[in-house]
């Protein structure tokens, strides 16, 4: 089977290439990817492969039914681009101003493509069910969520997810696989501080919001060092504050706003409840008051041991054992991958993107980022295999 999906692969190869180039010449933001989703329904269409859900504006479901069997698999690709000013210099560079596929999302749903393709003409020969979710706004709201409160995890109800990613730290032909911890959850942190106003000259008459938030921000700081354990992780990082109306006048209120990431749900919630009680018992310390307003962000994103085993299999038997890549720490940054996993067992892994021959090494989110299109083969043999894989355990 994994000769045959590969030379299956290879002859759709050239129609993939052309599909991710037009992708990412109309990029589209978290949302706005009305031309990507009508692009997506018109592929799906010609396949004949039927379309479940419409979620929003421009989240797509789609089922391809193998033969008897009520196992189910998810494949998900994310479709959104960012605000950036392209400066590839590429034949197929962004004709949209200001806008981009700075993060690969093009390759994500090229590579979901393919592989919807290549399931639906295999579909007589394996048990089960593939569920497509051609998802919006990872980058921005965060499209996962929405669409599973919108039911796309069932009728039929899915097993396992599998979701990738480009890396441009990992070189084309290489696989990354984080074991557990993969992503980190993220919250808006807004602190609040309320002092009274008076003359600079007479400070015995005012509270100095300014100096309750010193000392605030100072206790915050050590919450990591000194509440959690060394085998914790979370990072606190306030980047933004305003008060004061003039340089001699006790200040009588400072906002502070920053983030807090944290790699589980139970050092997240420990961090929340810290944070809350550091800073309204150091406002009260110093005879002021103080709130604190928490907007939940993504939730970490964990990885199922027993199915990244399954997928790493895979990847081993295409690639071989030295192209995999056991990713000893997980990032800090975020991924709405992470409701798929907490909804169900579930792998998401790194596609190795970099070709440095040909000077192919720019970071995400860089303005000169871009892919070696021969990852795109990767990605759809194994999304496919893992797939094929899942289905029969």
């Amino acid at each position: 089977m994994y000769q045959r999906v590969q030379e299956m692969v290879e002859k759709i190869y050239p129609q993939l290439v052309s599909i991710r180039r037009d992708l990412h010449q109309h990029p589209e933001l978290g949302l706005e990817e009305y031309r990507t989703s009508a692009l997506v329904l018109d592929f799906l269409k010609q396949w004949n492969i039927e379309v479940t859900q419409r979620i929003g504006e421009t989240a797509i479901v789609g089922l391809i039914k193998g033969q008897q069997g009520n196992k189910t698999i998810g494949l998900r690709a994310d479709m959104d681009a960012l605000p950036i000013e392209e400066k590839t210099g590429v034949p197929y560079a962004s004709v949209y101003a200001g806008k981009m596929h700075a993060c690969g999302h093009d390759v994500h749903t090229t590579i979901l493509l393919g592989a919807a393709y290549i399931l639906k003409q295999l579909a007589n020969e394996y048990n089960g069910n593939v569920k497509l979710f051609f998802q919006p706004a990872e980058e921005t709201v965060g499209g996962a969520k929405p669409m599973i409160e919108a039911g796309c995890m069932e009728n039929p109800k899915v097993d396992h997810v599998l979701g990738l990613h480009v890396r441009p730290t990992l070189s084309v032909g290489e696989v990354g696989f984080h074991y557990g911890k993969c992503h980190a959850a993220s919250d808006t942190i807004t602190l609040t501080i309320h002092g009274k106003q008076a003359h600079g000259a007479y400070p015995q008459d005012g509270i100095d919001a300014i100096l309750i938030a010193s000392h605030t921000i100072t206790a915050l700081q050590s919450l990591v060092s000194r509440n959690l354990s060394p085998f914790q992780s979370a990072v606190l990082s306030l980047g933004m504050i305003e008060g004061g109306s003039a340089g001699n006048v006790i200040c009588n209120q400072v906002t502070v706003r920053g983030t807090l990431r944290t790699l589980d749900q139970e050092t997240r919630t420990f961090m929340k409840k810290r944070i809350v009680e550091v800073v309204e018992n150091t406002a009260k310390a110093f005879g002021g008051n103080a709130q604190v307003t928490i907007e939940e962000g993504y939730a970490p994103l964990i990885n199922d041991r027993v199915i990244t085993d399954s997928v790493i299999e895979t990847a081993t038997k295409l690639l071989g054992e030295d192209k995999i890549v056991i990713l000893e720490h997980p990032s800090l940054g975020v991924e709405d991958f992470a409701y798929f996993a907490q909804a169900v067992p579930s792998c998401f892994y790194n596609l190795g993107t970099a070709n440095l021959e040909n000077g192919i090494q720019a970071s995400l989110h860089e303005d000169t980022f871009n892919v070696d299109e021969e990852a795109i083969k990767i990605g759809v043999c194994l999304q496919v295999l893992a797939t094929l894989q899942l289905l029969q355990q």
